[in-house]
């Protein structure tokens, strides 16, 4: 039977590798937190509600174009 033996650079490497990936694993973490906390976005209106406005636009500039036709 053969004896493994670890060197020194084996376990600082294997050791730093490690720190590596936890540092990683905690950014990540923290990451996910940020993005959690972040208040969200108001809805988007609904494409009725977009309809609506726009109507009302419309309606509006009609009712320019006939006062400025009646001052003509």
């Amino acid at each position: 039977m053969r004896q493994t033996m670890f060197h020194l650079g084996d376990i600082i490497s294997t050791t730093v590798l490690f720190v590596i990936f936890l540092a990683i694993f905690f950014v990540m973490i923290n990451t996910i937190k940020r993005m959690k906390s972040t208040a969200p976005l108001p809805p988007q209106e609904t494409l009725q509600q977009q309809v609506d406005d726009l109507t009302i636009r419309v309606t509006i500039l009609e009712q320019q174009v006939e006062n400025l036709a009646e001052r003509r």
